[in-house]
């Protein structure tokens, strides 16, 4: 992740890789984010606490809406241009809370108003379909009219889910999905935080069902149990911008040399 954001030319180049992949070759990344927060309220029957090494116990949404707060004030640091949107999903349906700004305690104002939406009763899959029909009509996008077009800003979805009992799923269909993924400026990212997983709950199933949201490659899909050092790493990971990070697959976060990097100390994210 780059601290220099000065303007630099944005050509990309679409080329199939062996897999007959599309890769985003790009000769220069700093361009300004639009990034809109998915945030899942739902707080579930028998919600397990973060708890602190002080002793302290917080509920999932205050420390998602936490480590939320931490990453729009060090990315407006990097780039006071980067805009931020929240939305929210509760258990029947979703609403949009704030539109795209670029004033840091406007957002975070809205985050701090989001509550708890107490689950009255189990649904054992949640629809994703109605999500992403609402963010196609409103999201902006970038026109790609050509090849060597210049867009002025990429946009990025970052969804936290929270629920262990509830899959996502489309129950219709996933062509506003697919019609976001098409176009070379748009990327989403997943952060799960779920309970500690057991044969009570579906997390296994859930994760699986959320990286099928992947479908170009370029998402990072992150995952995460009741541990506030590593939500608050996860959210960290997805600081840096979409164009300038290596796909998840690539990613290794020790300060040693590729070729030094054991199996156990190189982790992927």
């Amino acid at each position: 992740m780059s601290n220099s954001e000065s303007a630099s030319c944005f050509i990309p180049d679409f080329k199939p890789d062996e897999d007959n992949t599309l890769l985003r070759n790009f000769s220069g990344m700093n361009l300004p984010e639009k990034i809109l927060f998915v945030i899942d309220t739902t707080r579930e029957r028998n919600c397990t606490p973060f708890k602190l090494s002080t002793g302290a116990s917080y509920m999932p949404l205050f420390m998602i809406k936490r480590t939320i707060e931490n990453f729009i004030y060090i990315k407006s640091v990097i780039q006071h241009s980067h805009e931020y949107g929240l939305m929210i999903l509760n258990s029947h349906s979703f609403q949009w809370i704030c539109d795209f700004t670029n004033n840091t305690n406007s957002v975070v104002n809205h985050l701090n108003l989001i509550n708890d939406d107490i689950l009255e009763e189990d649904k054992k899959t949640y629809d994703l379909g109605q999500i992403f029909d609402e963010i196609e009509q409103k999201l902006p996008l970038p026109n790609k009219k050509s090849d060597t077009a210049v867009p002025t800003f990429v946009v990025r979805v970052i969804l936290v889910y929270s629920r262990s009992n509830s899959i996502p799923k489309f129950h219709l269909d996933k062509r506003p999905l697919d019609t976001l993924t098409k176009n070379p400026y748009f990327f989403i990212d997943v952060l799960y935080v779920h309970e500690p997983p057991c044969s009570e709950n579906l997390c296994e199933e859930i994760y699986s069902e959320i990286a099928t949201l992947d479908t170009t490659n370029f998402s990072y899909i992150l995952e995460v149990g009741r541990n506030a050092a590593k939500l608050h790493d996860s959210m960290a990971k997805l600081l840096a911008h979409p164009l300038q990070r290596p796909p998840q697959k690539d990613v290794c976060y020790t300060i040693c040399p590729p070729s030094q990097c054991s199996q156990e100390t190189c982790n992927n994210v």
